[in-house]
């Protein structure tokens, strides 16, 4: 299953501190048995959601778990979870995250979207499951930037650039 994290960072000033707390929380993340993989993406545009994380896990039992609560969820952001709006949980039933390599690009497509997108590019569509489901369904593509970099500006579409690789927990 696919658990997407997407939000703004409210003080932007405090960027590099965010960027480090956000890795230590991902590697807490990875601990928790069930969490198997991580990875952090930023739009190259001005959207109301601009950073989205993206973590692979076994199941939905797993955000009432006692070790999701102990280490997990937004009671465990600390001072983090009033620095950041427009914040959205979303759990898709999807097996797997993409690896996007660093030189790719994350293509969000908002359901209604797809023809915008050049026919060659295959987009996977995900059901929401869970959470929020602040949206009913969502696709995700990976795409090289001179392909994704054009669709910046259409509606429904974000472009996201990778943070950081994808981590992976212990199998």
């Amino acid at each position: 299953m696919i658990y997407m994290v997407e939000m703004a960072l409210l003080e932007t000033a405090r960027r590099a501190e965010w960027d480090a707390w956000y890795v230590a929380h991902q590697h807490r993340l990875l601990s928790i048995p069930g969490f198997r993989a991580s990875q952090r993406f930023e739009t190259i545009h001005m959207v109301e959601s601009p950073f989205v994380a993206l973590h692979e896990v076994d199941s939905p039992e797993l955000f009432a778990s006692p070790f999701y609560r102990a280490k997990g969820g937004p009671n465990n952001t600390g001072e983090w979870q009033a620095k950041m709006g427009n914040w959205h949980r979303n759990l898709f039933g999807a097996d797997h995250t993409p690896d996007v390599p660093m030189d790719a690009r994350l293509v969000i497509v908002e359901e209604g979207c797809g023809p915008a997108l050049p026919d060659h590019q295959s987009v996977r569509w995900m059901e929401a499951v869970g959470l929020d489901c602040s949206v009913p369904r969502r696709g995700l593509a990976v795409m090289p930037p001179a392909t994704a970099d054009r669709l910046v500006g259409t509606p429904g579409i974000r472009v996201l650039k990778p943070i950081g690789a994808r981590l992976r927990g212990e199998d």
